[in-house]
């Protein structure tokens, strides 16, 4: 009788508990995981995860995929009470800071977690990770592909899900045998138990670049995401808008300058990201793709314009190149504002940073396109300078004071087409240009 229950009770045991495959990573940071039998026999359903580490951790990871791009990853770190943990599942992107948008894992934060005796603890059940945006794991692998890196460092100390986290201090990869971890039936298989073996096979391990390294590539990061937005969002609509609304002798010079000088900027900003993209594997993202497509649509720009200039002088009057040199500008600029915003989602800037940018672009963009309309407006049927309605003022302003002189307006002359009078050779101040 004795005997019987016993036995009994070491079925009931060993339908229970649940077995492990597990991974200790460098800096005593340990992973593990366990398949319920019936996941397995399924296909599909929960997979319970253990992420372990030394509570001087900043921060863990744990991802599912052989590499960080199209990973589904679980990021742990200390709550703002600093009594648990947050776990926050995130996709990957490449080789930058894995984001909240697009994760649809479904985790449940398990007892047993918490910061105490020096150990930081995550014990969570994931409902869904058989298969995520980008991704999919066969929960029988024996083989299945994980990445693994953690940042040493001072306490996040966050509640939010999408706080920014630095940069690991080591990372690496595994695989694991998920039948090996197959069994059990248990709520929570890691409630009493902490991963400390490695039954794992161990893959590749590194560390990040050292703290020159990484404070030479925030700086290239940092004057990148400043050329840009000075580059596209005010240098080059102050440019297209004081041919509006300005008139002086020389200004079509100092147009072509400016827009020289501003797409000197953005061959310097196209420099700095082409390098972090190189070094980050980030070239074929929307962002460096649309900024290389945007930095060479630029260089039509000064053929078109210098085109314009010169026929103008011969013609006296808009040609061939006018308007392919307006409206490309206008639509490649438009592109060039709209890649910045790609371009902090990218850098996983914060929703602030990218609410900010957005305002201001919006702002100079129907600042430029208002002009743009009044001056139509206003030049309707009209005769008109190069530099636009500003010299049409002037014009009027002159008309005026001469009416108010009490002087009559001198006789007008008649000239056949493309001619313009002497005086008008000699010292007109613009050429008809940025009509319509």
């Amino acid at each position: 009788m004795r005997s019987s229950r016993f036995l009994a009770g070491l079925a009931l045991a060993s339908s229970t508990f649940a077995q492990n495959a597990t991974f200790c990573a460098s800096g005593n940071v340990c992973f593990a995981v366990n398949v319920p039998q019936s996941t397995a026999s399924s296909g599909s359903g929960d997979i319970f995860i253990q992420m372990s580490g030394p509570s001087t951790m900043s921060w863990i990871g744990l991802g599912q995929g052989g590499s960080m791009s199209g990973s589904n990853i679980f990021m742990v770190y200390a709550n703002a009470a600093g009594s648990n943990v947050t776990v926050s599942p995130r996709l990957g992107v490449g080789k930058v800071e894995p984001t909240t948008s697009g994760s649809t894992a479904q985790i449940t934060l398990l007892s047993g977690s918490g910061i105490s005796n020096g150990q930081m603890i995550a014990n969570f059940r994931c409902s869904n990770c058989g298969s995520w945006s980008g991704g999919s794991m066969s929960l029988t692998d024996a083989s299945s592909n994980w990445i693994w890196a953690y940042r040493s460092g001072a306490a996040v100390s966050s509640d939010s899900l999408s706080v920014n986290l630095a940069e690991h201090s080591r990372y690496g990869s595994t695989n694991l045998n998920l039948q090996q971890a197959t069994g059990g039936s248990s709520a929570n298989p890691f409630a009493t138990t902490v991963a400390s073996t490695a039954s794992g096979t161990t893959g590749s391990t590194g560390s990040s670049a050292g703290s020159g390294s990484q404070t030479t590539f925030n700086n290239v990061r940092m004057a990148h995401a400043i050329l840009g937005p000075i580059a596209f969002v005010i240098f080059y609509p102050l440019g297209a808008i004081a041919m509006r609304v300005m008139s002086f002798k020389s200004l079509v010079y100092m147009h072509a300058g400016w827009m020289l000088f501003t797409y000197l900027m953005v061959l310097a900003c196209m420099g700095m990201g082409v390098w972090m993209a190189v070094l980050r594997d980030q070239m074929n993202t929307p962002h460096s793709i649309i900024g290389l497509v945007v930095v060479g649509s630029l260089l039509i720009q000064p053929v078109t314009g210098l085109t314009h200039h010169l026929l103008y002088k011969r013609v006296g009057r808009p040609n061939g190149a006018t308007y392919p040199h307006i409206w490309w500008g206008r639509a490649v600029i438009t592109l060039g504002i709209i890649n910045g915003g790609l371009g902090l989602r990218l850098s996983a800037n914060t929703k602030t940073g990218e609410i900010a940018y957005g305002v201001v672009a919006g702002i100079m963009w129907f600042t430029w396109m208002a002009v743009i309309a009044l001056a139509f407006m206003r030049s309707r049927n009209k005769l008109q300078g190069e530099t636009g309605d500003g010299a049409f003022r002037l014009r009027d302003n002159n008309d005026s004071t001469t009416r108010m002189t009490g002087q009559d307006s001198p006789p007008q002359q008649t000239f056949h087409a493309g001619e313009r009078p002497m005086s008008q050779q000699s010292t007109v101040v613009a050429e008809p240009f940025y009509r319509g």
